[in-house]
C-alpha cells in the first residue's frame, strides 16, 4: 500500500490491485512492521464499495481513519409544560 495508510473504524485495510480488504490490525507499529505478505494472509472482507466512496466523498489523504460505526445520538422530544 505503499505511504498512504488507510482505515475504517480503526482497523487497516490493505489494498490488493483495486480492491480494499479489512484486516484486524488496529495498531500502527504492528502494521507497519508486518510484510507484504503477512497482509495478505489477515486479509477479511471486501470493503471496496465503501472505501472508494468514502475517497471520493473526502478525497485522499495520507493516513486516513473513517469511522462509520453508528453513533449514539440523543434524540431530542417534546416536554409538556407543567401549567399551574
Amino acid at each position: 500500500m505503499g505511504q498512504l495508510y488507510i482505515r475504517l473504524n480503526n482497523h487497516f485495510v490493505f489494498k490488493k490491485g483495486r480492491k480494499y480488504f479489512l484486516t484486524n490490525i488496529t495498531k500502527p507499529r504492528k502494521w507497519s512492521k508486518m510484510t507484504t505478505k503477512q497482509k495478505e494472509q489477515i486479509m477479511g472482507k471486501d470493503v471496496t464499495t465503501k472505501i472508494k466512496r468514502l475517497l471520493k466523498k473526502h478525497g485522499s489523504k495520507s493516513n486516513m481513519n473513517y469511522k462509520t460505526n453508528p453513533t449514539k445520538k440523543r434524540i431530542k422530544t417534546r416536554r409538556k409544560r407543567g401549567g399551574g
